[in-house]
């Protein structure tokens, strides 16, 4: 039977009858490859016989048969057979094309299938075409084209196309497969990632003159290019994809398919901003301009070109590009030719506004009618958001030109603006853009009217109070409502819509956009209407914006117009709201501007007349401008007599130096004004001032005053010396001792001068010590002159040479009576501690203040102010310095001033100023002030002092003995010193103990023990042999030592200036020196801070403090740090005879001989040499 079948097989395939044994046959036997093989040829070749492409196989009746179950089953069972899948994908191919068809072949899994085929037999071109032809007609639907997605279709496709390259029908069809396909987003990408778009390019470069490749290759370009993602406009251009468009379109410029596809390719590439360079670059916007010309009633075509010159406009050059190549008229056309066209004319409107920026083709759309073309699309679609929107914008960039806005009006295009912003009263956009272009028109007179007419006015104050913070919004409704407002008309309108307040409201809400305050301010300077813009806190929102924009010109003559027009219903609220200094900043910031400085000068003569606003004024230095604005303007005679009148009134008729002092000395209360008035070089003025009109004692005082205040910043303090600022007033106090304001005030304004050093010492050499001792004498019941001048000596006795010239003029005298005059005064009492604390580091200074009961008030102070801590401060330093003086110690113990040191030390333990200076005080007061006693029994006893532990106690147990204080027994010597706090007991197993002050190691107890020794405490440092002696001064020790040889050798410790070594030494050391190698050590003395050491070859050699010249070198070292010889004539008799002694500052060396009865005394200090 089969085979039977197989011989009818060969005879239908050679002439086939009928489709329905073939059929069955297919059916019967579906495992016989050969029959299904021929069975699919034989129906190919029945296929193949009516003369239609790809017909619908109904017309031989071959879908009633369940052919395509048939076909499927054959591809599928064998797969590899290559005849069976080419027979069998033709047939589909031709199938496919009935919209049932194709479901049923995808239900059947068709598409995988021929997925496969393609894939299995790459080099079979049949295959491929039908492969490609049956996947264009499966992608017409969505779900299709993800399916063949997902079964990598798209790949098979590309890889016929560049498999096969030459082959025009599969180029063909290889790009309506990927033009269908495309449709979906995700395709998109994928067929740019496999390279697709590469096979589309090279198709239609390899085909150009196959039209069916042209149009198919650009439709699926287009699709390619709407994917949202940029990458794939890109690519096409980096491919020089868009080149082949514009070449199809120049090719076949009468094929409207290819002219359609090329305008839609070109307007989706151009919506990135490369390529739309790169399309003017290839001259492609003209074959888009000629497709709109060639095919002006197609609709689509119209459409694509107006949406491609829409995007490819938004390129400045491209603008111009179109205008020169004619490319408006057709866009005009188009909306005209299509006027019920929603899409035509939305995407006409876009492509005129985006073409209107540029100024000539604003005049060019005029000429040609566009403009009523924009409004005619505008009354058609009023409900068209997008069309009204776009159509607001380009009324809005063609209504720059001031003819344009002439021609809106006379077509009714305010109207049709005004309606779309009623009609979208929630559309931000044309809110926004309805604004700018009223804002434009209303540039013309008849339009403001017209606007008002047709109530534009309240469209455009809802849109501000709808949409309060909406910047841009704000901006152009306060710019229309500016313009509107030149009518009078419309002002009133404005009011009574409310407009004023949106116009506050919006400068209020962006207080940092210049553009709207100015706006703001330029509409309520034409409304004019004061008291609605006073009710409404219209002067804040003036003043704010002044203050933000202080350096806008155009800003600050808008505020000051404003203010100008308010100013007569509200004077005292601009000073309220600190208005006044705004004012005065533009007059100063613009002097050379004349309406600023007219209105500027009118506001403040208007509001001059209240004394608080005279007195801010005064404050803000407000003279300054106003005389400026006089030398600017001399022939501008409402200046001048405006100026005039604010001087007059306030000055009163006086002096304008004199006003000039009284405003600067009112200012300069405030810091900031104090380096302001620096830096406006006021300073110099005062001091000319004071030089031009030296007898005019109300600018001398104003003078002393303001130098007083601006004297606190340290910088002007220089700057005062500088200019020579010091000089006048020393002046004014010498040439007004009896008015006691100058007086004050120039006390006052030294003290502040002089905290700096080089002015301390200008004052001297001004002679200007001796004024403030002056008025001090002059007026001692004066207790502020007093404490001034107790303050201003205290700054000015930093300076040593000062010192002594406070003293010369009887300056301590004045100090002291000012002390005892007001001691419940408490700034006084300080003041004078201070200046006695500074003038005391004189040692002349010293004695003079004793002399003079200098010491008691300083004790009086402490003991009256306990609580205040610089009094306690300065007046421990007063007494430590005065204290050197042995008298003072005296009169200080006397006058209770140890226990007012030690209240002060105790009420203020964490002061370390306090504790340091009084330390200082009581070790100076207690040099004489303590006594060591050895007994008969041998047990040594102290008594006095013990403020270092010199007793052997903790000073906190006790700081003065009356009664003796047993310390230790057993005891052979001790060693101590008049200078020194320290104490050496040397017990009777010649072991040695030390305790009291160790501050330089001067005890010689090693590391670590620089601080009072408050318990006896054994020296571990000590050489072997007999201790001879041991001498202290306040920072170091000396101990001559004889050892076992009888060499007697010096042993030094303590502090690095005083011991010999040059370097600290904290136990005590053998001192080597060449000078000892000659001889043996005959004696020795330590004074204050020096030592002496003679030696057995008649050698005298010291070092240590040499500040007076003790240690006999005629160069005067501060400090010789180790040994040197002292010359003297030569020491004639027996060398053992000799001894030294040194006292605080000075050195003896005597000689003693018992059978001659002889004392010869040679004395070393500065007074020898």
């Amino acid at each position: 039977m089969e085979k039977k079948i197989q011989n009818t097989l060969q005879k239908l395939i050679k002439k086939p009858k009928k489709q329905k044994e073939v059929i069955n046959w297919m059916n019967q036997f579906p495992e016989n490859e050969k029959l299904q093989e021929n069975c699919c040829i034989a129906l190919k070749k029945l296929g193949e016989g009516v003369k239609v492409e790809r017909k619908k196989l109904e017309e031989i009746k071959m879908t009633k048969f369940n052919a395509i179950e048939s076909i499927i089953q054959a591809i599928n069972n064998f797969p590899n057979n290559e005849k069976i899948q080419e027979a069998a994908i033709s047939i589909l191919k031709d199938v496919v094309i009935d919209s049932k068809n194709r479901i049923k072949i995808v239900e059947l899994n068709g598409i995988e299938l021929i997925i496969k085929a393609m894939n299995n037999f790459p080099k079979n071109e049949n295959i491929q075409l039908s492969g490609c032809l049956a996947l264009l007609d499966i992608g017409v639907t969505s779900e299709n084209q993800i399916k063949i997605r997902e079964l990598n279709g798209i790949e098979s496709i590309i890889k016929a196309m560049n498999n096969f390259p030459n082959n025009e029908n599969i180029q063909w069809r290889g790009c309506w497969a990927l033009l269908n396909i495309s449709i979906d987003s995700e395709n998109q990408i994928k067929i740019r990632e496999l390279n697709g778009i590469e096979s589309i390019i090279k198709a239609m470069n390899n085909f150009p003159n196959n039209e069916n490749i042209q149009w198919r290759g650009c439709w699926a370009l287009k699709n390619i290019s709407t994917n949202s993602e940029n990458e794939n406009r890109i690519k096409i251009r980096e491919l020089n994809g868009i080149e082949p468009i514009i070449k199809a379109m120049n090719n076949f410029p009468k094929n409207e398919n290819i002219q359609l596809r090329g305008s839609f390719a070109l307007m989706s590439i151009g919506v990135d901003s490369e390529n739309r360079i790169k399309i003017r670059e290839l001259n492609g916007i003209e074959p888009i301009i000629k497709a709109m010309n060639n095919f002006p009633k197609n609709g689509n075509i119209q459409w694509a070109g107006c949406w491609a010159l829409m995007n490819i406009s938004a390129n400045t050059e491209n603008k111009i590009e179109i205008r020169e190549l004619n490319g408006i008229e057709p866009i005009i056309k188009a909306m005209n030719n299509f006027p019920k066209n929603e899409n035509i004319q939305w995407r006409g409107c876009w492509a005129l506004l985006n073409i209107s920026v540029d100024s000539e083709n604003q005049i060019k759309i005029r000429e040609l009618n566009g403009i009523k073309s924009i409004i005619k699309s505008m009354n058609n679609f009023p409900n068209n958001e997008d069309i009204q929107l776009r159509g607001c914008l380009a009324l809005m960039n063609i209504s720059v030109n001031s003819e344009n806005q002439i021609k809106i009006r006379e077509l009714n295009g305010i109207e049709s603006i005004i309606k779309a912003m009623n009609n979208f009263p929630n559309n931000e956009d044309i809110q926004w853009r309805g604004c700018w272009a009223l804002m434009n028109i209303s540039s013309n007179k008849e339009n403001e009217i017209k606007i008002r007419e047709l109530s534009g006015i309240e469209s455009i104050i809802k849109s501000l109070n709808n949409f309060p913070n909406n910047e841009d919004i704000q901006l152009r409704g306060s710019l229309a409502l500016m313009n509107i407002s030149v009518n009078s008309g419309n002002r009133i309108k404005i009011r009574e819509l409310n407009g004023i307040e949106s116009i506050i409201k919006a400068m209020n809400n962006f207080q940092n956009n210049e553009d709207i305050q100015l706006a703001g301010f330029d509409a309520l300077n034409n409304i004019k209407n004061g008291i609605k813009t006073n009710e409404l806190n219209g002067i804040e929102s003036i003043i704010k914006a002044m203050n933000n924009f202080s350096n806008n010109e155009n800003i600050q003559l808008a505020g000051l117009n404003a203010l100008d027009n308010i100013i007569i219903y509200a004077e005292n609220r601009i000073s309220e709201l600190n208005g006044i200094e705004p004012i005065i900043k533009a007059m100063n910031n613009f002097p050379n501007n004349e309406d600023i400085q007219l209105k500027g000068l009118n506001i403040l003569d208007n509001i001059i007349i209240y004394a608080a606003n005279r007195n801010k004024i005064s404050e803000l230095n407000g003279f300054k401008p106003i005389i400026k604005a006089m030398n600017n303007f001399p022939n501008n005679e409402n200046i001048q007599l405006k100026g005039l009148n604010i001087l007059d009134r306030m000055s009163n008729n006086q002096d304008i130096q004199q006003v000039g002092c009284w405003i600067l000395t009112n200012i300069s209360y405030n810091s900031e004004n104090e380096i302001k008035i620096s830096e406006l070089n006021g300073i110099e003025s005062i001091i000319k001032a004071m030089n031009n009109f030296p007898k005019n004692e109300d600018i001398q005082l104003r003078g002393c005053w303001t130098l007083l205040n601006i004297g606190v910043n340290k910088e002007n303090r220089i700057k005062i010396r500088e200019l020579n600022g010091i000089e006048p007033i020393i002046n004014a106090m010498n040439n007004f001792p009896n008015n006691r304001d100058i007086q004050l005030k120039g006390c006052w304004a030294l003290m502040n001068i002089s905290v700096n050093k080089e002015n301390q010492i200008k004052i001297r050499e001004l002679n200007g010590i001796e004024p403030i001792i002056k008025a001090m004498n002059n007026f001692p019941k004066n207790e502020d002159i007093q404490w001034k001048g107790c303050w201003a000596l205290s700054n000015v006795s930093v300076d040593s040479e000062n010192q002594i010239k406070i003293r010369e003029l009887n300056g301590i005298e004045s100090i002291i009576k000012a002390m005892n005059n007001f001691q419940k005064n408490e700034n006084i009492q300080l003041k004078g501690c201070w200046a006695l604390a500074n003038i005391s580091v004189n040692k002349a200074n010293k004695i003079i203040i004793s002399e003079l009961n200098g010491i008691e008030p300083i004790i009086k102070a402490m003991n009256n102010f306990p609580t205040n801590e610089y009094i306690q401060w300065k007046g421990c330093l007063a007494l430590s310095n005065v204290s050197v003086d042995s008298e003072n110690q005296i009169k200080i113990r006397e006058l209770n001033g140890i226990e007012s040191i030690i209240k002060a030390m105790n009420n203020f333990s964490n002061n370390e100023n306090i504790q340091l200076e009084g330390l200082y005080a009581l070790s100076n007061i207690s040099l004489d002030n303590k006594v060591y006693l050895l007994s008969s029994n041998q047990n040594c006893y102290g008594f006095g002092s013990n403020f270092h532990c010199q007793l052997g106690l903790d000073f906190e147990t006790l700081k003065i003995s009356e009664k003796p204080v047993l310390m230790m027994k057993n005891v052979s010597k001790v060693f101590s010193g008049i200078s020194s706090n320290s104490v050496f007991i040397l017990n009777s197993n010649q072991k040695l103990f030390g305790c009291g002050k160790n501050n330089n190691s001067q005890l010689g107890l090693g590391p670590n023990k620089r601080k009072d020794i408050h318990e006896l405490t054994q020296v571990q440092s000590i050489p072997k042999g007999k201790i001879i002696d041991i001498q202290m001064s306040k920072g170091h020790s000396i101990m001559l030592i004889e050892d076992e040889n009888e060499k007697r050798k010096i042993y030094s410790c303590g502090n690095y200036e005083l011991n010999g070594f040059g370097r600290s030494i904290n136990k005590f050391t053998e001192l080597k020196s060449s000078f000892f190698e000659h001889g043996d050590v005959i004696d020795f003395s330590v004074g204050e801070n020096h030592t002496l050491i003679l030696i057995s070859n008649r050698t005298i050699i010291g070092f240590g403090n040499n500040e007076w010249r003790q240690l006999g070198t005629k160069k005067k070292y501060f400090y010789q740090t180790k040994p040197i010889r002292i010359k003297l004539h030569k020491l004639t008799f027996n060398i053992s005879d000799y001894h030294l002694s040194c006292g605080f500052q000075n050195s003896f060396i005597y000689y003693i001989s018992s059978p001659f009865s002889n004392l010869e005394t040679f004395l070393i200090s500065s007074f020898l040499f």
